[in-house]
């Protein structure tokens, strides 16, 4: 094999190596919030009763403009015991920029309704109006794609060098 054959071989695995390392970790946070969010949908569901629900303004600055998220206090009862949760989802309210569309969820989760909300049994004093989404586990393919790419692009390196 000649020297810049074989350069160009160790230069094909590095650029591989790194395309298979980087899919390799979007694998596996996509695969982690997949598994998070099936296994939210095995918790127990129990009935609350909510006690504040509004739009929350936030500013960071002065000159910037505000955005609005959800804010939610409920109590519901677990394993014959009282608890209050401000968790609308796991990962919290997301930031709007217009207060209409967090005003939908107030209306959604008037304050004196009863709601279902889903407690970790493990931590009861974990609990959600809204379970995280599947989707994460429907959309393993893409990495997995750049994954069998890079190693393909490996393997070709090698086996083009080798036959010359």
């Amino acid at each position: 094999m000649e020297r810049s054959q074989r350069a160009g071989a160790w230069y094909l695995t590095a650029v591989g190596l790194a395309l298979c390392l980087i899919a390799a970790l979007f694998l596996w946070l996509m695969g982690r919030s997949y598994l998070r969010a099936r296994e939210m949908t095995q918790w127990p569901q129990v009935p609350c009763l909510i006690l504040r629900s509004e739009v929350a303004e936030r500013r960071i600055a002065e000159n910037v403009a505000p955005d609005y998220r959800f804010a939610v206090l409920y109590r519901y009862g677990f394993a014959g015991r009282d608890f209050e949760s401000d968790r609308w989802s796991l990962r919290g309210s997301m930031p709007r920029s217009e207060a209409s569309a967090v005003e939908e969820l107030v209306q959604q989760y008037p304050v004196g309704s009863t709601q279902t909300c889903w407690v970790n049994p493990k931590q009861p004093e974990i609990a959600l109006l809204k379970l995280d989404s599947r989707a994460a586990g429907y959309s393993l393919w893409f990495p997995g794609l750049f994954f069998l790419g890079g190693l393909g692009m490996m393997i070709g390196a090698w086996k083009k060098s080798s036959a010359s």
